[in-house]
């Protein structure tokens, strides 16, 4: 009988355990955590990137290279997702979920692995960009996933 209740307790414990999970982004350590597509250390953030899916499962990025890759790979789409968030170029280490995000794409950027976007917070700091470098231009999220077919 008492083996009958502790294992019940235990149970009881791991049910609200994991029914506890946030589903939330998580920081990225970088130069400690690998990319989930390349296996490459994460370095940079001003291009680090994240999903959480719907089952809470993070997955971590060097640049939105890789995560288009990764997505298109796995079969996964935004709707299987709870979170895909990007840095913010200007203030890195911050993100930004893709949705409210506005991309540049230029040669003079050379993120991790060369896919060579940015994600800003507002239309006013991608045009600044834009205009401080004659190989940019703007990219849409569409765009981005139509370049890693």
């Amino acid at each position: 009988m008492k083996t009958y209740i502790i294992n019940r307790v235990l149970i009881f414990i791991a049910f609200f355990s994991f029914s506890a999970c946030s589903f939330e982004t998580e920081p990225i350590n970088y130069g400690k955590e690998n990319c989930a597509f390349c296996k490459m250390t994460i370095m940079d953030k001003q291009f680090g990137t994240e999903l959480v899916t719907l089952k809470g499962k993070v997955f971590k990025f060097d640049d939105l290279s890789c995560m288009s890759k990764y997505m298109k790979t796995a079969e996964l789409h935004e709707a299987d997702c709870k979170h895909v968030v990007v840095n913010n170029y200007e203030k890195p280490g911050e993100f930004i979920d893709y949705n409210k995000t506005f991309f540049v794409q230029a040669e003079n950027l050379q993120s991790p692995m060369l896919g060579n976007i940015a994600a800003f917070d507002n239309e006013v700091s991608l045009q600044e960009f834009i205009s401080t470098d004659s190989t940019a231009k703007n990219i849409t999220w569409t765009g981005i996933k139509n370049l890693y077919k």
